[in-house]
Parts: C-alpha cells; structure tokens; sequence
C-alpha cells in the first residue's frame, strides 16, 4: 500500500540528448559499413584472397555493432520509471561495452587467420580489382568514422564514439591487406600474416580504450571532482556546512547529491530556498542533468541538545501527543529527560498512559544517550475547558504549614497568592497555586528544581492536594 506521505511527482531525470538525430547517424553508418562489407566480400570470394574476405568479414562486424548500438539507444532513451527511476542511459554503456567485445573477437579471429596463414604456403592473388575495392572501402570507412566520430562528440552519444573507434579500426586493417597485397605482388607472401597481426593487437588496444570510458560509468566512478562541486556550493550563501558530495553517471548526464546543513533559526521555506539555489547553479554545470539536495539542521548548542529536543517532539508527535516541557539533566554520563506531556482530554486514563509509556520506550531508542525519561501526563487542547472546580478559602493552617515548607527550601520566600480550589476530577481532590520570590540572578535550573521540591513537599504535607503549581518570581519585582 501507497504511504500517504509519499508525493508522487514523477522523476525528473531526463536524457536531454537528440536521441533522433543519434539514431540517424547510427542508420546512415549501418548502411554504409554494409556496402563496404558487400564490395569486400564479393572481390575476396571471386580472387580466392583470404585477406580481404576477413577485412570484408571485419566490416560486416561493424555493421553489426551499429545494429548493437541502435539497440543500446532505443533503450537509453526510454523516459525513467518506476523500475528505471534514474533512466535508461546505461544501457547505452553497456551497448558501447559490447561493442568493445566484438573488437577483441575480431582481434581474436584475425590472429588466429594470420597465424595459419603464416605456417600456410598459400599466396593470394593479387589484381588490380581487389586493389580499387581495398582503396575504396578505405576512403569509405574513413570518411564514415570521421563522420561518426564527430557527431558523437557533438552529441554526447558514448555509442557513437565506440562505434567511431570500431571503424577507425577496420581502417586499419583494410590498409592492413592492401600493403600485405603490394608485398606480397613483389615476393613477400609473409608480409600478409605479420601486419595482419600487428592490426590485431591495434584493435585489442582500442577496445581496452573503450573499457576505460565505459566502465567507470558502470561502476559509477565520480563524474565529478568533488572540489568542482565545492567550489559552486561555497558561493551560496546561508549554508553552515556540507558534505557526503557524491557525483556519478555518463557524460552528459551526470546526477549529483549532497548534503547541506542550514542553520536551524531558519524556516523550511527559507532552507528550501537556499537547497533550490544550490540546485540551480549545480544544474547549471556542464553535463549536469539531476541534483539532489538533502537538507538538515545545523544545531545551535555544541551540546547539541537542539537536535534531542527535536526528536523527542517528533517521537511525541507520531504517537499524538504534545510535548509541553522538557529539562535534560545529566548525572555523571548519564541523560535523564523530564517533561510534561498533553494527551487527548477524551482518552481514558489507561490509553493516555499506554501512550506515555511507547514514548518513554521511544526516546531511547532513537536517542542511546538517554538513560531514563520521566514523564507528567497533562491535557492537551486548543480549546478552553470549562470546569466547576469550587474555590476554597485557605484555613491559618493550611498558611501556615507552606511558610514552614518555603523556610525549610534555601532561596526561596515570601509565599503569597495562596489559592486553593476542589479538582473538578475528582471530587475528594484539591488543586493549590502559589507565587514565591527568589533572588534575580539564581539559575533557571535551579530555580525550578528548587519549585519542584516545594511542590513535593505541599503535596506529602498537605492531606487531598493532589496537585500543587509554584511560581517564581525575582523579589525586586514585588
């Protein structure tokens, strides 16, 4: 099932080629390697020169490898999807790949003729025909990789550079047979074989230089060097950090992500702002086709107590819950969380605690630093709660017992603003409020651990307060 969460928009991945144009020159070059592979092989068959049928049989391998790589492209330009998110283009790769294939099986069966041929007594014959189609099928080919060559650059097309090099290849070995030929006319029939070789190991090395273009982008070697990219992203201003630069893909259709950190006074509207911006000036590179930007919090506090109190909201958040309070105390290496937490006023005093207790589980689990978590259960609501609570007046000695209670407690003085009224809850209950004042510099941690033991101490000495709230406030305000 589909998670409600997850928005849908597509994939933005593109390949921004002329893909139409590509398949064109990949056709015209087909057709081209075909006519010479037609002229090589009908002046072999009727000469009996075994060279130049293998340079025949070379040329129709080249036609092969575009019928190859117009497979390879018709698959690279397929729009992403859901099983291709990223696109179709390595399958253009891997056509390139194959073509690097059929230049070491080439190189293979030529050694393989020229060795027999050396140990062979056989000469071929030699006329002026098998020379005329050995000088054509050269200028043809030669003009077909130069052209080739050219569009592939302009166009980005890794298929057609191969398929480029290929041709240039079986230049070679077409020049290759004509000079084997001439040798051989002048009593040289060794000749053949020993070039035949040497343009064999030609066409290995030029389908080792295909495995180098072709597999970094399989492997998904950087596109990019990251200080390239650092270089662009440390011109965009508001962005604290960043790191996790990665970069990969095909010339021409490189993706790029990062991780950028934003300091956290900031607003989501305002670091999507600052992400889009890092975006547009990285889409902006040169072979550049998707960015994508991962956004995080720079914390505020070396503490880094920003990013615990966000995740302990979150986790709250999940399960329906508020999060009201929160102090962090920390004793020796140990963490320990107090906060107030808002439940549903329409939940039942067992679902409300059953909730509290996932979260008290929750907490340390995403945060392993935090030993315990004390929680107080509170009401949460957006509207105002109309209770009957009867207000009570309050007894000299019920007075009496909270000035005992503020003298025993350093720092604090002064109670005043005694209130006291009947818990609407709960008939028997009592809830007291009460103002004291302390001295103005006295830290806030110490000033509500010192509120929470006056509470404390009401409580245990006062029989049906159930509940007691203290306010403090700097004497000089008085």
């Amino acid at each position: 099932m589909t998670s409600r969460k997850w928005i849908d928009d597509g994939y933005l991945t593109t390949d921004m080629r002329d893909v139409r144009k590509i398949r064109w020159v990949l056709i015209i070059t087909m057709i081209l390697n075909f006519m010479a592979t037609g002229l090589k092989l009908a002046v072999g068959i009727i000469t009996g020169a075994l060279s130049v049928v293998a340079d025949g049989l070379d040329s129709f391998f080249d036609g092969i490898s575009n019928v190859v790589g117009l497979w390879g492209l018709s698959l690279a330009s397929r729009p992403p999807d859901s099983d291709h998110p990223y696109g179709h283009r390595k399958f253009e790769t891997v056509a390139a790949l194959s073509i690097a294939v059929l230049l070491f099986l080439t190189s293979w069966q030529l050694l393989l003729t020229a060795w027999n041929r050396w140990w062979s007594d056989e000469v071929p014959e030699v006329n002026i025909w098998s020379i005329i189609v050995m000088v054509v099928s050269m200028l043809l080919q030669g003009g077909t990789s130069l052209y080739e060559l050219r569009q592939g650059r302009r166009l980005n097309s890794e298929v057609l550079v191969a398929d480029a090099l290929h041709t240039r290849a079986s230049i070679l070995i077409s020049l290759s047979v004509l000079g084997g030929l001439i040798l051989v006319n002048f009593g040289f029939p060794k000749a053949d074989p020993l070039l035949a070789t040497f343009v064999a190991l030609m066409i290995a090395k030029i389908g080792v230089d295909i495995l180098r273009e072709t597999l970094p982008v399989l492997v998904d070697k950087a596109a990019f060097d990251p200080s390239q990219i650092a270089e662009v992203v440390d011109d965009v201003g508001g962005i604290e950090s960043f790191h996790r630069v990665r970069s990969r893909g095909a010339a021409g259709s490189a993706a790029i992500d990062l991780h950028i950190r934003i300091s956290a006074d900031k607003t989501v509207r305002e670091a999507n702002a600052v992400a889009d911006e890092v975006r547009r000036r990285l889409l902006a590179l040169e072979g550049v086709s998707d960015v994508t930007i991962h956004i995080e919090a720079e914390g505020e506090l070396e503490s880094g107590t920003g990013d615990l109190f966000a995740t302990v909201k979150h986790a709250a958040s999940e399960l329906g819950l508020t999060v009201h309070e929160i102090w962090a105390h920390r004793y020796n290496d140990d963490l320990a969380l107090e906060m107030h937490i808002g439940v549903d006023p329409q939940l039942s005093l067992g679902e409300a605690h059953e909730l509290v207790d996932r979260l008290e589980q929750y907490i340390p689990e995403r945060l392993p630093d935090v030993r315990w978590v004390h929680t107080h259960i509170e009401l949460a609501t957006n509207e105002v709660q109309q209770l009957s609570g009867e207000s009570l007046p309050v007894s000299s000695e019920i007075r009496a017992i909270v000035e005992r209670a503020v003298v025993d407690i350093p720092h604090i003085f002064n109670p005043h603003n005694i209130r006291l009224r009947r818990d609407p809850g709960d008939d028997d209950g009592l809830y007291m409020s009460l103002e004291c004042t302390v001295e103005p510099d006295l830290p806030m941690t110490q000033a509500h651990q010192l509120a929470s033991q006056l509470e404390t101490e009401l409580s245990r000495q006062l029989e049906n307060v159930t509940d007691v709230s203290v306010h403090l406030e700097p004497h000089d305000q008085l």
